[in-house]
């Protein structure tokens, strides 16, 4: 941190993070994520004196995202509207594919977490941000993160709908077509 980039490296970083950034914002809020990537882009901007080294800075733009997204507040009330509203209205289990039915257990298990394991664990899997990228998006030590990920990644675990989903035998290999 000390020296502005310029317009030209600002314009390169611009270049190759904002589909990561775009991406991030549409899979954490129903808002148009346009807005907040250039939100994002513009508290860069206003800060580019104020910018970590060149290879943290993808991470710090999520960092920047998340703090949008949470000063925002919209995000998590709208996530649990929706798990409610979902959760009212069981399909018939003969629907469910085995896909189906793994993508549902793993996000009401993701929704019984703590915001801030939920957080973590979705930036390491979806942004696929190293312990390190995680400490700065977090703005938490790197120490730290290591820790926080493996307590999120145990509790996950521990939930007993994803234990019972791990140690169901796939019994896929006898259907015959």
């Amino acid at each position: 941190m000390g020296r502005a980039i310029t317009t030209t490296d600002f314009e390169e970083l611009y270049d190759a993070t904002v589909r990561d950034v775009l991406a991030y914002a549409r899979r954490r809020t129903s808002r148009d994520g346009e807005d907040l990537v250039a939100e994002v882009y513009a508290v860069a901007w206003r800060r580019r004196s104020d910018l970590p080294a060149p290879m943290l800075r993808r991470a710090w733009l999520f960092g920047v995202a998340r703090n949008l997204l949470k000063a925002d507040g919209r995000q998590h009330r709208r996530e649990g509207e929706l798990v409610s509203e979902l959760a009212a209205r069981p399909e018939p289990a003969s629907q469910l594919t085995s896909s189906d039915r793994t993508a549902r257990v793993m996000g009401e298990a993701l929704e019984r977490l703590a915001p801030t394991d939920r957080e973590i664990l979705r930036l390491a899997a979806w942004e696929s941000l190293t312990p390190a990228e995680l400490a700065v998006a977090l703005g938490i030590r790197p120490g730290t993160a290591r820790v926080r990920l493996h307590r999120a990644r145990q509790a996950l675990a521990s939930d007993p709908e994803v234990r019972a989903l791990v140690q169901e035998p796939d019994q896929s290999f006898l259907t015959t077509s």
